[in-house]
């Protein structure tokens, strides 16, 4: 990999970790506000009901997640390909500083079969916390091989 793509990809990292801090400080007031006693679900059930103004605030910031995710993947290469990868590995990175994060503050989720609310769009995703851990340690895995391992067709 060259010095270019390494700068690139560390610049990636900051992003997301940054962003994941972000993300998880406001996951953090919203369970004080909404779960005083502990977040604990099973189903979209035990959801706590949200305004319609707060909940549509969390999808527009859900949303807003995402295509800067996309941008700075985008901004990233040139190449259609790499800036694929690189919003996968913003994203995956992102997502596991997320929970490194909701622990480190919150020492949650207090096991991996703990049950989370992934994302809320187009409904709320709820499963055990090991899910997105493995699923973005590959993607993260996977991502990273292809940025290092692609020839350069930037123009």
């Amino acid at each position: 990999m060259d010095k270019r793509n390494i700068k690139t990809v560390f610049a990636l990292f900051l992003y997301a970790i940054a962003m994941a801090l972000v993300e998880s400080a406001v996951v953090v007031y919203l369970r004080e506000l909404y779960y005083p006693g502990g977040f604990f679900i099973q189903s979209v059930a035990d959801l706590a009901v949200m305004s319609p103004r707060i909940l549509n605030v969390e999808l527009w910031r859900e949303a807003a997640t995402i295509l800067m995710l996309a941008a700075v993947g985008y901004l990233a290469f040139n190449d259609f390909r790499k800036r694929v990868a690189a919003f996968f590995l913003a994203f995956s990175i992102w997502d596991l500083a997320y929970y490194f994060f909701l622990y480190l503050f919150l020492r949650w989720p207090p096991s991996l079969t703990t049950f989370d609310v992934y994302f809320l769009i187009p409904w709320p995703w709820i499963g055990p916390a090991w899910f997105p851990l493995a699923l973005f340690g590959l993607l993260t895995t996977g991502s990273l091989w292809f940025i290092i391992k692609s020839k350069n067709h930037e123009s």
